[in-house]
């Protein structure tokens, strides 16, 4: 993940989360919140800011709890090309996978409910 980002402690239990019903850990059983409350943290980003670049190792994964981040990619003259939207509830990296194809940018404020990577993937393998 891209340095800046500042934290927020963490505010919202998961069971409370605005986000809950549709997110990855909509399909959690009771005892799996307990771990997902134990290893997550908030960042949030300020519009513009980079959350993640394309092909960067990604040691976090996570879900949007609110705002907007573009997806974009650069071609080979240099031109920028929007690719996609993440909105409240898509997620933010792959389990299984070092990194990222896209370049991920704030296009709003943006907070991003994290967890580690290797944390998440043993919870969820």
């Amino acid at each position: 993940m891209a340095a800046g980002a500042t934290h927020r402690p963490v505010q919202t239990r998961c069971a409370d989360c605005p986000i809950r019903y549709r997110a990855v850990c909509s399909h959690c059983e009771a005892k799996d919140f307990e771990e997902l409350e134990r290893i997550k943290t908030y960042r949030t980003y300020a519009p513009g800011e980079t959350i993640a670049w394309a092909g960067e190792h990604m040691p976090l994964v996570g879900s949007v709890v609110d705002g907007v981040a573009m997806l974009s990619s650069t071609l080979p003259d240099g031109r920028r090309q929007m690719v996609g939207l993440l909105l409240p509830s898509d997620f933010v990296g792959r389990p299984g996978r070092a990194g990222l194809s896209f370049d991920v940018v704030a296009a709003t404020e943006i907070t991003l409910c994290m967890f580690n990577k290797s944390e998440f993937e043993r919870m969820v393998g």
